[in-house]
């Protein structure tokens, strides 16, 4: 065996430095030369480190091949050997939030937990004009609210844990808090940062998205990402652009889907909502707290055991299915779960054998908190806009210093507002709401999944808000799979529940 490490992201300032110096101008600076050597694999022989070496010195040629073996072969895994990272900076919040829908790719953030925020803002082009003077008083007033409540929530929490005040790291987390609960009052035009990783099949995609999303802010974000990723990587970024696609192809580009599909489900929703008004909705759901349990595996244990039977067998999925019945009908599926639990710890994923069972969720929850749920991008999670009649979520904290009337204004004020500019834009209208202002989510997860956000977000240092809501799922899907979610408990339980449910030999 024989393995070299064939490339790796740098810092963009350390390739200008390179292309610039004399030794090596000239040498292609592009990610596609890996890609087409790797795409070449398949049909050519030769050590692959030839081929990447012919890549490089035919960087034109590396090019027409990979146009054809991507967009004529339609090898779009190919495009996936190239990868980009983006510094982005001065995005809103809201921004943020179409960026990150996108599974794939992956994302640091500047944190509204851990760093003080400023005042600064996104001033969307939606509302430049006549609407501009409401749009900033608003923005102002809940920047003012945050400042107070900080500072009040500060003391409030240094009171609360004097214990923590000594060491700078315990220090610095007890200010955390403080800030973490402020943040409730500003909108989703506060100004964001952040890190964003992508290869450049799933940039593609995204950047197709994104032109045709209603917000400009949004619309500019692609927009940059095809400038600047499409001039390193040409032959790469191509189904982007409707005219440079056609020179290329000498066919149409045909965008239909991206920017027409949504726009007319929109219509054809709200005429059969409107058509069925009065039709009796008559469900009752398991429900805790904002959570509702509204689908799940029904025996969902049984198929936890069948799948471990089966990936451990050479048994037919019928036989490990009739096994599987036995044992949960006796009493001993435990044993087989437990057994296959018994080495596991708080920070290994749990095994795909708990992909089977699945379970869905409608969460209502506050901005605050669907910015940490929706970092969990493998669960299948679908979105309504931020709707103030939902009501508001309000800390703990901020109803224990007296602060809830002001926030509740705050609310409110910035909820009118929403009302009143969404004359000039519906969608771009939700700048103005607040970290406390609530969508509805429906969120489905298998049981693998659920151990993670569990392990995440139930443990004691979670954010209040997520290990609320991530308590509610997990103790309505234990009900239903109290085997397999056994230990889906957050870290700081897991060993005591361990010890609980498999007993002190595990």
């Amino acid at each position: 065996m024989e393995v070299k490490l064939a490339g790796y992201n740098i810092d963009s300032s350390i390739i200008e430095k390179a292309r610039n110096s004399e030794s090596m101008k000239g040498l292609p600076f592009t990610p596609e030369t890996v890609a087409v050597a790797y795409a070449r694999i398949s049909r050519d022989s030769s050590p692959v480190t030839e081929l990447r070496q012919k890549a490089i010195d035919d960087v034109e040629a590396a090019r027409k091949s990979a146009r054809n073996i991507v967009f004529e072969m339609n090898h779009q895994s190919v495009a996936e050997h190239a990868v980009f990272n983006f510094d982005i900076l001065d995005i809103s919040r809201l921004g943020v939030e179409s960026l990150q829908w996108h599974r794939l790719g992956s994302y640091t953030e500047k944190s509204q937990r851990y760093q003080e925020l400023v005042g600064d803002y996104v001033l969307p082009k939606e509302f430049e004009g006549e609407a501009r003077p409401l749009f900033e008083k608003t923005m102002n007033e809940q920047n003012e609210l945050y400042v107070k409540a900080f500072e009040i929530l500060f003391e409030y929490f240094k009171e609360k844990y004097p214990h923590m005040l000594e060491k700078k790291w315990d220090r610095r987390m007890v200010e955390g808090y403080a800030k973490e609960d402020a943040r409730y009052a500003v909108g989703l035009a506060t100004k964001a940062q952040l890190g964003f990783t992508s290869n450049a099949r799933n940039l593609e995609y995204l950047i197709r998205c994104m032109r045709a999303n209603p917000l400009h802010e949004v619309k500019t974000l692609g927009d940059e990402f095809y400038r600047l990723a499409g001039n390193v990587a040409p032959s790469l970024i191509l189904l982007t652009d409707p005219v440079e696609y056609e020179k290329e192809f000498g066919r149409p580009l045909n965008n239909d889907y991206f920017i027409k599909t949504r726009p007319n489900v929109r219509k054809l929703t709200a005429n059969i909502l409107e058509n069925f008004s009065d039709l009796p909705v008559n469900y009752n759901f398991p429900s805790r707290g904002e959570v509702k349990l509204i689908d799940w595996t029904r025996e969902a244990d049984k198929a936890t055991v069948q799948a471990i039977l089966y990936s451990h067998s050479q048994a037919s999925a019928e036989t490990c299915m009739a096994i599987a019945d036995k044992l949960i009908r006796e009493g001993s599926a435990k044993d087989l779960i437990g057994g296959f639990l018994k080495y596991s710890n708080p920070w290994e994923a749990a095994t795909r054998e708990f992909e089977i069972p699945d379970f869905t969720f409608e969460v209502v929850l506050s901005s605050a908190c669907y910015g940490q749920m929706k970092r969990h991008r493998m669960s299948t999670q679908l979105i309504q806009r931020y709707d103030p009649e939902l009501g508001f979520t309000f800390p703990p904290s901020v109803i224990e210093t007296g602060l809830k009337k002001e926030f509740e204004a705050n609310y409110r004020q910035s909820s009118e507002a929403y009302y009143e500019l969404m004359k000039y834009d519906q969608v771009a209208a939700q700048y103005v709401l607040t970290n406390g202002h609530r969508r509805r989510m429906l969120v489905k997860a298998n049981a693998r999944e659920l151990y993670h956000i569990s392990r995440l977000r139930e443990d004691a240092h979670a954010q209040w808000d997520i290990r609320d809501v991530s308590g509610d799922m997990l103790a309505l899907a234990r009900d239903k799979s109290p085997l397999s979610l056994m230990l889906a408990w957050g870290k700081d339980r897991f060993l005591e529940k361990k010890k609980e449910l498999l007993g002190s030999s595990y």
